[in-house]
């Protein structure tokens, strides 16, 4: 406030050296019961007319100054003023000179069009917001919370918190009964009775310069939005069964057809069938799985089969591989001179380099909190400021985090933000360890060998004993660890066939291997999973090719059909015929 711009030119002055009639006079013509007392042009203090009752009218005005009067010198805030009962003007004294005078009731205006302003800034905000006394009585709720609640300001405002319990229209444990109790921030996800919206609901205690405490503010924010889509994506397991089979399988083929992921178990099936049905939506998702697992892998097929795969780029980082001094400069970017060793003409952030993209962030539970409560604002608002910069940059990025930890657990540990967590949690997508996928583990094996072959000009083939072994195995580093494991076999052996003494010792070592040969008619069945890493190129080595061509034949027989055979292999019929050539196999010879 500029206080020079509200003086009262009217406010009459005397001098010290006046008589007391010539104060009173004053006082009766500005009716005012108080005026200023100067010494030329210094201000001393204030005359009140309760000091000149039954007082020798031709005294002086020097011997009933209040020197203790309130005045300002134009740089105070006009809320830290103190509010006396009794005083109608205030002074603006600066460096002992007098300026004027402002009268109390234009302060109390003022204050009154700064409240109004407050109140409008309240009312029109995007959440909805409850604000009570340190007692627990209402003194406010906005239009949003009106809204969302369908509870009038009129019944809300002066009631007790206690009382809106009782009545059904809050929960026991609400947060800002917690909030009250405690004198903590608490949040929570809250579905309202009258509407059945699901809100985000965050308390905050807000004390006094003795940090006792004063109010709390409620912030009440719509996610119904997002419990719906959850909704839907339950909704949609209930499509008859037949139909929801056939969606999957032209899904999963569409994921598939990109040659980076490698999927025959049902577990990994089903986490497709998720990715692609989410895929097109903006919405965060957040990947959960032991480290190893293809969590980047499946990241790019979410933005590879998103709309966004055509106007931006797919951006990774790691939160656990940048130093903590340097995480906000490399998210955000930096302006010129922002910081020692900077680039002159300033860079462009992670965030700004994946505008219109997707950006990958693994190890998300690495990521500092005080540097979480930045990510979370850039989230929500998808606007950031570079470091040492002041513009706002708007941006439009689709966050795609990955973790191996356990967030829920940081969250009650403290170390991972609740609202954080909200919001990256919306659609939470697992993808389950090699170990709880069995069926994956031959595909992978042959996917592995024919790209580690090309790459490295070998033909290299792994014998029946090996596969074996290598199913046995835990694969506690899961797919990246058999992607090691293959690499290193093609390029250690000397031999094309990959043998069983040729396996590291970890793996040799394991569990004694559990025979895959069930006994039918007599005659041992060979796993007709090994077709799958035979597809991947021509068969060579004795044991090996002896397993294809019975594998081949039994599934044949019991099919009755290449189509056939080939489903339940999980291979095409195209490429049954090729094996069939392969080994000299027709359907007449063998029915």
């Amino acid at each position: 406030m500029n206080w020079l711009d509200r003086i009262e030119q009217n406010v009459p002055v005397v001098q010290s050296a006046d008589p007391i009639w010539k104060a009173a006079e004053y006082m009766k013509s500005s009716q005012l019961n108080e005026i200023p007392v100067l010494s030329g042009q210094n201000f001393i203090g204030i005359i009140h007319a309760r000091d000149l009752l039954n007082t020798d009218s031709n005294r002086f005005v020097e011997e009933y100054i209040d020197k203790d009067c309130v005045s300002v010198d134009g740089t105070e805030v006009i809320y830290s003023l103190p509010c006396p009962n009794t005083h109608q003007i205030i002074p603006v004294v600066k460096d002992g000179i007098y300026y004027g005078s402002i009268k109390w009731n234009e302060i109390h205006r003022c204050l009154q069009d700064e409240l109004n302003k407050l109140m409008l800034v309240i009312d029109n905000s995007y959440d909805g917001i409850l604000i009570t006394d340190e007692t627990g009585y209402i003194l406010h709720i906005n239009k949003e919370f009106e809204q969302i609640t369908l509870l009038n300001k009129e019944v809300m405002v002066g009631a007790h918190m206690n009382d809106m319990v009782d009545k059904g229209l809050f929960l026991n444990d609400s947060v800002v009964m917690k909030t009250l109790q405690s004198g903590r921030s608490y949040t929570n996800v809250q579905k309202y009775k009258n509407t059945g919206i699901y809100t985000l609901v965050t308390a905050t205690p807000v004390c006094n310069q003795k940090g006792e405490l004063i109010r709390v503010l409620a912030n009440v924010r719509d996610i119904s939005d997002l419990t719906r889509l959850q909704e839907q994506l339950a909704e949609s397991k209930n499509l008859p069964s037949r139909f929801q089979t056939e969606l999957k399988q032209v899904r999963i083929q569409n994921i598939k057809s990109s040659g980076e992921v490698i999927a025959y178990s049902q577990e990994m099936l089903d986490v497709l069938d998720l990715v692609y049905h989410v895929a097109s939506s903006d919405s965060t998702i957040l990947l959960l799985g032991e480290s190893g697992v293809g969590k980047e892998v499946i990241g790019k097929v979410l933005h590879e089969n998103s709309l966004r795969f055509e106007k931006g780029l797919f951006v990774k980082v790691n939160c656990g591989a940048i130093p903590p001094n340097l995480l906000e400069a490399e998210l955000f970017g930096y302006e010129q001179g922002a910081f020692t060793g900077a680039k002159k003409a300033g860079k462009q952030g992670i965030f700004e380099l994946a505008n219109n993209g997707t950006l990958f962030l693994d190890e998300i539970g690495e990521l500092p909190l005080d540097m979480q409560v930045k990510f979370l604002r850039v989230l929500q608002e998808q606007e950031l400021i570079r470091v040492g910069g002041t513009q706002t940059i708007k941006i439009n990025v689709r966050v795609i985090a990955a973790t191996n930890r356990n967030l829920e657990r940081m969250v009650e540990e403290g170390t991972f933000r609740l609202d954080l967590y909200y919001r990256l949690n919306i659609i939470p997508i697992t993808i389950p360890p090699l170990r709880e996928r069995k069926d994956d583990i031959t595909p992978l094996l042959g996917y592995f060998l024919k790209k580690f072959n090309e790459k490295h000009q070998y033909s290299k083939r792994l014998s029946k004993e090996v596969v074996d072994q290598l199913l046995m195995y835990k694969f506690p580093g899961n797919v990246r660890e058999l992607s090691n494991i293959v690499e290193r076999l093609v390029l250690t052996c000397r031999v094309k066939v990959i043998k069983l003494k040729h396996l590291p010792n970890i793996v040799s070592g394991c569990n004694e291997i559990e025979s895959k040969l069930k006994i039918q008619e007599g005659k041992p069945e060979v796993d007709l999973q090994i077709l799958k890493l035979s597809c991947y190129g021509p068969a060579e080595g004795g044991n090996l090719v002896d397993l294809e061509k019975e594998a081949l034949i039994q599934a044949l027989k019991k099919y009755g059909s290449v189509r056939k055979a080939g489903k339940a292999i999980g291979v095409t019929h195209t490429m049954v015929l090729k094996k069939m050539k392969e080994f000299g196999v027709t359907l007449n010879a063998i029915r």
